[in-house]
């Protein structure tokens, strides 16, 4: 059996790696020459944190994780308000919590990739045909590869959705005008102010956060209402003394808008979507890492139980069924959690100020881990 695999990210490289090792023969390809360097710092648990201990995924990303001792809410002035141990939001998921950058997880699932997965960097997916028995593609490489499956994962603006499905605004929802801004940055004395800790800093419209990576190295991220991407950087150093610090020494920032992907159907005869393609549930939901890796291991699951080219049908069917559910609830999360990034009224503000207020009162500091879920939230 044969799989094309478009989009070398979380969601494409978990597929390939469990398909491979069910026998099959995986093409992934990707139109980046080469890993993502940079990405957001991830709260990985839930249902990903499962599946990637049943695919023996844990020891590499335990060994990539980064470790934080707090949590600490700050003004902008820089004066700390509140503060949390991150002890007790991993007691609030029973230990089964890591912090990890996005491309550290895509480098532990690159280095588990077994024989009969093969990446194609640089290049993508240009043209589709499906007869209803084989799917055939051509890459801009020139290339031209038969098979019995394609997936598209290839992220939000997938190219295997635009080409089979339609153009990207049918599928592609903003949400509440919102802009994401996440950036690596060298600052040794920030990293030593720091302490091992996250600084934290929200206000109306805006959400800070910075963690310390390296002796050296920080980890930035912010979500901007109502800012157009090209105005993120001025947004971020206008939040105070955090925000100036915190892009002193910024590389490159990725920007983009916060957004889901809401397709109806999934499935179209041998391609299938999968990850953010179809089911981003944004940075948000706070699981986007974690529902990649879950859902992968479901579709593979499902192929798991096809022998021949026509059971493949019926397994895309099983997983688009029983997966979409689960997406579409954490995507509505996702929408509801939109005041808690980026606060909109004053009386939205405050509320979510005194909650973190309260974690200081012995007793509530573990209902309010057990609330968050994750503390860095993005995904």
């Amino acid at each position: 059996m044969h799989a094309i695999v478009s989009g070398a990210g979380v969601a494409g490289l978990t597929l390939a790696g469990r398909l491979a090792l069910d026998g099959w023969t995986v093409d992934v390809v990707e139109r980046a020459p080469a890993p993502r360097a940079s990405g957001y710092l991830i709260d990985f648990y839930g249902p990903g944190y499962d599946a990637a201990e049943r695919l023996g995924l844990l020891p590499a990303l335990r060994e990539r994780a980064e470790s934080f001792d707090e949590l600490r809410i700050v003004d902008g002035s820089g004066r700390v308000r509140a503060k949390l141990a991150i002890a007790l939001v991993e007691q609030a998921v029973q230990g089964r919590y890591l912090s990890i950058l996005r491309p550290q997880i895509v480098d532990a699932l690159l280095a588990a990739l077994p024989q009969g997965a093969t990446v194609h960097w640089g290049t993508q997916v240009e043209t589709v045909f499906d007869d209803g028995g084989q799917v055939s593609v051509l890459l801009s490489s020139g290339e031209r590869l038969e098979a019995d499956l394609l997936v598209g994962a290839d992220g939000v603006g997938s190219r295997v959705r635009q080409l089979v499905w339609g153009p990207p605004e049918q599928f592609v929802r903003p949400i509440a005008g919102l802009t994401a801004v996440a950036w690596i940055g060298d600052d040794a004395e920030l990293v030593a102010d720091l302490e091992g800790r996250v600084a934290m800093q929200v206000e109306l419209d805006r959400q800070l956060m910075i963690a310390p990576l390296s002796a050296t190295e920080v980890t930035g991220f912010a979500v901007l209402r109502g800012v157009e991407p090209s105005a993120g950087r001025a947004a971020v150093a206008g939040m105070g003394v955090l925000g100036r610090r915190a892009l002193r020494s910024v590389r490159e920032p990725y920007i983009d808008a916060v957004a889901q992907t809401i397709v109806p159907q999934w499935v179209r005869g041998r391609t299938v979507l999968l990850g953010d393609a179809c089911a981003a549930v944004s940075l948000l939901a706070g699981q986007g890492a974690s529902l990649a890796i879950a859902g992968a291991e479901r579709l593979a699951e499902e192929l798991s139980f096809a022998r021949h080219p026509s059971d493949v049908v019926a397994g895309l069917a099983a997983y688009e069924r029983d997966w979409q559910p689960i997406v579409e609830r954490e995507q509505a999360r996702g929408r509801r959690n939109a005041t808690a990034f980026a606060p909109h009224t004053r009386i939205e503000l405050e509320a979510q100020r005194a909650v973190w207020r309260a974690a200081a009162v012995p007793g509530v500091a573990a209902l309010v881990a057990r609330a968050a879920g994750g503390v860095t939230k993005p995904v």
